[in-house]
């Protein structure tokens, strides 16, 4: 099995679902102790509480901010995140978690967060570009918004995340996005029934070697799936290597250009069965 790095790592609790999915920095390090995954971009969890609104936001961010200075050689750098009913507030907590914290920027989830990809972003978008940060976005609706984005925020990286999710987000992508070279993507989610009009190696073909790269999703989804796809596509070792971790180690050292991977396996700080790592975290997890 190749070395993987996760470009796309949830971690906190989604409470705006039934049942409640989520997990914790333990066992977020024990899943990629368990599948060859030596390190990973942690954000939180959409849908969080916010029962206390923005101080929420900044405990979650901060949960993400802990696990960086505790683990940094398998969490190099961090996302927070977004709620764009905040307003001001929620601009002012972004700041303070990238110039306090240490978060290099932030992801949004707009099925959970309540806002498409419009102008409402500008305000936040405008912070993480002042940091020359990172953006993870989750596609809603055509990936045009996003290249306007990576059009208006030059100094931003973006990355696309479930781009290879369905047949027509991906074709989306490669017409609006493939020229911006500001946009990277992940491959989070095992399409269900993808044919050589949009599998991986379309994907690779029609999109990017140097800018695709592995994703899990977790804690809603068993990115073991995704490895499995990666690792039987009609590839060459040297671009499922990419993929599966270069790319993204290349990505790492924008932000931090001294950071080297750990290719040695994770010890995780408790041992988890089988089933405490995979069972109920959501219909997503099976096959």
């Amino acid at each position: 099995m190749y070395p993987y790095f996760d470009v796309h790592c949830h971690i906190g609790m989604t409470v705006s679902r039934a049942p409640v999915i989520g997990q914790s920095v333990g066992r977020c390090l024990a899943r990629m102790a368990s599948a060859n995954v030596i390190g990973a971009i942690p954000c939180p969890t959409a849908g969080g509480p916010q029962a206390r609104g923005v101080l929420d936001t900044r405990a979650q961010n901060k949960v993400i901010a802990n696990a960086c200075r505790k683990y940094p050689e398998r969490f190099p750098i961090g996302l927070g995140i977004v709620e764009v009913r905040h307003e001001q507030a929620g601009v002012d907590e972004l700041d303070r978690a990238m110039c306090d914290d240490g978060l290099v920027g932030f992801v949004c989830h707009p099925a959970l967060s309540g806002h498409s990809l419009g102008g409402e972003l500008y305000a936040f978008l405008e912070v993480v570009a002042m940091h020359n940060g990172l953006c993870l976005l989750h596609q809603a609706g055509s990936t045009q918004n996003i290249a306007a984005y990576a059009q208006r925020f030059p100094t931003i990286t973006f990355i696309i995340g479930h781009v290879s999710m369905s047949k027509a987000g991906q074709l989306d992508a490669i017409a609006h996005c493939a020229k911006q070279e500001n946009i990277w993507y992940d491959v989070a989610q095992k399409p269900e029934g993808a044919d050589e009009s949009w599998d991986l190696v379309h994907l690779v073909n029609h999109l990017s070697n140097e800018r695709l790269m592995f994703g899990s999703d977790l804690p809603y989804y068993d990115f073991r799936l995704v490895q499995a796809q990666i690792e039987t596509a009609n590839l060459d070792d040297e671009t499922k290597e990419r993929i599966g971790y270069q790319n993204a180690v290349r990505l790492v050292q924008q932000f931090q250009p001294d950071w080297l991977p750990t290719l040695t396996a994770i010890t995780p700080p408790q041992v988890y069965s089988e089933t405490d790592m995979w069972d109920a975290n959501g219909a997503r997890l099976k096959d």
